[in-house]
């Protein structure tokens, strides 16, 4: 799950606990340079798929956070987008 306009202090706890209600995450990675985006990888891509639903524009630290189904790391945004596809297929058992 992509995550857009997290504020500068978020912490993997924080997205932990701003999704707990959507079942089992197995990693988190935020961004710091630049800061602004992460990315929270389900155990369930059902679960992912619900968070995206209900999750998408509520606030976290004062920001409006974007949440969005990834697109396995194409469409631009630089290194290190194949780790995410390949991460989210081994996940998703795909």
């Amino acid at each position: 799950v992509f995550l857009g306009n997290l504020p500068p202090d978020v912490e993997v706890r924080d997205l932990r606990d701003f999704f707990r209600d959507f079942g089992a995450i197995n990693d988190c990675w935020i961004a710091r340079k630049p800061p602004g985006f992460g990315f929270v990888w389900f155990d369930d891509e059902r679960d992912a798929r619900d968070a995206v639903r209900n999750m998408d524009r509520r606030e976290l630290h004062g920001n409006r956070v974007r949440v969005e189904l990834s697109n396995g790391g194409r469409g631009g945004g630089g290194g290190g987008g194949g780790g995410f596809r390949r991460d989210d297929d081994r996940r998703y058992g795909r």
